[in-house]
């Protein structure tokens, strides 16, 4: 029996802001599925960092905070799944067809900073956040990202929000190809360091 996240007590982070690609997933999905093999469920379950993880904490995140998708994912015109429905039918696996009870759409921020001109090795996600932080009104010192770009997070570092750099999945699969084992991504490490941060309205912290 996996242990029952907690709420921080003194957390005053009021928006969990997720990487997709590599930090929820195990593999890079590049956005967008274009071969029908591809969007086979089983495939699809395989590929979480954490299921179980996942399962079990975003209900919690979602009790104390909102939870968010940010993610470099358009929409691709000749795609079978793109961009944030992409996202939607992963988390609607995860979460038996109900995730618009945890994630809505409105709190899926997902394209690709170079499709409005944007240098992604520059802004990182800061544009996500920043769409995510007008749409909820909140503070930057309110949110909190977790990615596995180590970029990502020193930016959103500096700009003021709260980060967890996570470690990219290491990931091993069979003669077939099919996940067997994934270590790092959003995983129950991830919460642990989330634990011990100092995210209430007067400190700051990073784990990097």
């Amino acid at each position: 029996m996996p242990p029952i996240p907690v709420w921080p007590e003194q957390s005053a982070v009021k928006a969990f802001v997720v990487d997709f690609d590599k930090t929820v997933t195990a593999k890079h999905t590049r956005g967008a599925i274009f071969q029908l093999a591809m969007l086979d469920d089983k495939r699809i379950l395989n590929n979480f960092a954490d299921l179980e993880f996942l399962q079990a904490v975003v209900p919690i995140i979602a009790e104390n905070a909102t939870f968010c998708i940010a993610t470099f994912a358009d929409k691709e015109e000749e795609s079978l799944l793109s961009g944030a429905d992409l996202v939607r039918k992963y988390f609607d696996l995860a979460f038996d067809g109900d995730s618009q009870k945890y994630l809505k759409d409105k709190h899926i921020a997902a394209w690709n900073p170079e499709n409005i001109d944007k240098d992604p090795r520059k802004v990182g996600k800061l544009e996500h956040l920043e769409k995510l932080r007008k749409t909820l009104r909140l503070k930057k010192s309110e949110m909190l990202l977790v990615d596995d770009s180590a970029k990502n997070c020193a930016l959103a570092r500096k700009a003021g929000y709260h980060v967890i750099n996570v470690p990219e999945p290491t990931v091993e699969t069979d003669d077939e190809g099919e996940i067997t084992s994934v270590k790092g991504g959003f995983c129950w490490s991830t919460w642990d360091d989330f634990a011990v941060m100092d995210t209430s309205a007067t400190g700051g912290c990073t784990l990097m």
